[in-house]
């Protein structure tokens, strides 16, 4: 067991300790005498897969759950936060990755959202009190926020500014952000960074969970990890590299998760020459193998998941696509989908499966055609066997095909996603960050699949932020900065060797 960071001057700055947290659901422990702690002006990450504890850690604290048993000290005094609001006053303010913002208001209005006032008179809303009490918290955090605008045109990163600045306008003393970059776009990204410092510099202690290992040396400064209800340790980020946050994770390093790869690439399958669309990306050009896992790695913004969405269709380009052979003229992802190209999509939620529907029926919807009967009669219980089989290969928890996929976890999501396009036998298949906001577990078993798909003859095209992916599981990896093939690298990369890869694509725009 790793021991806690502590020293008299750290525990004089505490503005949050949590003692010995038990939570119990209907007999299971999700969390065992857990201890965690936040020091003001500071970043403390919170990592561990799904079911670690994380989130019902962080609902404790919340005020979500009442009924806990251990110690919390907050601001110097022990306390017992049984509501939300009663957390809310007392300073504490959770930013979720669903954002609680209305998009049909003001920035103005979001912000001073339930403490408006009214003219004493016409019982109107006082809307010049609203703008400016508003505009004094953007002037404070320095945002680049117009209080008038509608949140609604705002970019996610923009809505995330604002849900921060009503929370900062409460006084609130710790901010607890859960997985905040998950559907944040580089800039995005950049921009949130750079705000949760601003934050830290101020003296507000911050909370920060994600899965996305590699952007915490950017962002914290300790990281505390949790496995299976308990507390494995709490390390300085700065002496605890992505491969040690990994093992404490998983009790073994990042880098034994990934499956070996023996099989050759074959003949080129898919051929790309001089695709481009204007403002995107320019002259990519290059080969695909049968059996091959390409690598795409860049920078969030540099153009890569644009580059998959034109060979897929989903965007319009110009230039050359042959698939076996084949000039692909028009392409549409249907006409794709037809020819045997498929694709799983960045953004899940939004284009990768349809949430309100059933585990089932987001497994068959690629084949349904397959599974009628020659009079075009869907039969439901070949509907049902094949969904059920589609359940059994990926792991999908809970197994029930009822479950309507918004109620999944993440990794589950996913998981439906991947398995409705193997039902489609895709001879291609583009993973656009296949692992996006799922644990580390799940993450082995897409892994696995990847792997296992190239072994049967199909090439694989790979993107994803997660640099240390790219480089074990990729035959060769195009480097992409601004739009334009910068580099080509020969995989799987050693080790070692996955910080040569980050330090390529930051050179690459640092010196393009």
């Amino acid at each position: 067991m790793m021991q806690n960071d502590h020293n008299p001057a750290a525990a004089a700055r505490t503005v949050l300790l949590m003692s010995g947290i038990v939570k119990d659901f209907s007999g299971t422990r999700a969390l065992d005498e857990v201890d965690f702690d936040v020091r003001r002006g500071e970043v403390h990450a919170l990592i561990g897969e799904n079911g670690a504890g994380k989130s019902t850690l962080m609902n404790v604290l919340a005020g979500r759950f009442s009924d806990y048993r251990g110690q919390i000290i907050f601001d110097g005094r022990p306390v017992r936060i049984t509501s939300p609001r009663q957390a809310l006053k007392m300073g504490i303010a959770v930013i979720y990755q669903e954002l609680r913002v209305l998009g049909n208001l003001s920035v103005a209005e979001n912000i001073m959202l339930g403490d408006e006032r009214s003219h004493p008179w016409t019982k109107r809303l006082d809307r010049t009190f609203i703008r400016d009490q508003a505009l004094r918290t953007i002037e404070y955090l320095g945002f680049d926020l117009d209080p008038d605008q509608s949140v609604g045109q705002l970019s996610t990163a923009r809505q995330c500014m604002v849900e921060i600045a009503g929370a900062v306008r409460r006084k609130v003393k710790l901010l607890v952000f859960d997985e905040p970059t998950a559907s944040l776009g580089g800039e995005d990204v950049e921009r949130l960074f750079q705000v949760i410092k601003d934050l830290r510099a101020k003296g507000l202690g911050i909370v920060y969970i994600s899965h996305r290992l590699g952007e915490l040396p950017r962002v914290g400064d300790r990281v505390t990890v949790l496995r299976d209800g308990r507390k494995v340790g709490t390390r300085r980020i700065s002496d605890c590299p992505v491969s040690e946050m990994s093992r404490m994770m998983l009790g073994h390093v990042l880098s034994e998760v990934f499956p070996e790869k023996t099989n050759r690439p074959g003949k080129c399958i898919l051929k790309v020459r001089g695709l481009s669309r204007k403002g995107r990306f320019e002259d990519i050009s290059f080969d695909l193998h049968e059996g091959e896992v390409l690598g795409i790695a860049g920078l969030l913004g540099s153009g890569r998941s644009e580059i998959a969405r034109a060979i897929f269709g989903a965007d319009r380009s110009v230039g050359l696509v042959e698939f076996q052979g084949r000039a692909m003229a028009r392409r549409t992802p249907g006409r794709s989908c037809r020819n045997g190209i498929g694709m799983v999509p960045e953004n899940r939620k939004l284009q990768g499966n349809i949430p309100a529907r059933s585990v089932g029926e987001n497994l068959n919807i690629s084949i349904l055609d397959r599974l009628a009967g020659r009079l075009g009669y869907q039969s439901p219980g070949r509907l049902a066997d094949h969904a059920r089989s589609m359940v059994e290969r990926m792991k999908v928890q809970p197994p029930r095909l009822q479950t309507l996929v918004r109620n999944l976890s993440g990794g589950n999501q996913q998981k439906v996603i991947v398995g409705r396009w193997l039902a489609a036998n895709p001879k291609v298949l583009i993973f656009d960050e296949p692992t996006q906001g799922i644990d580390i577990g799940t993450k082995a078993q897409i892994y696995k699949l990847i792997v296992k798909l190239a072994e049967e003859g199909r090439g694989i095209i790979l993107i994803s932020s997660e640099l240390i992916e790219v480089g074990k599981l990729a035959d060769r990896i195009l480097v992409i900065r601004n739009g334009r093939l910068a580099k080509e690298i020969k995989g799987p990369l050693m080790d070692r060797d996955i910080e040569m890869l980050f330090e390529a694509c930051v050179r690459e725009v640092e010196h393009g």
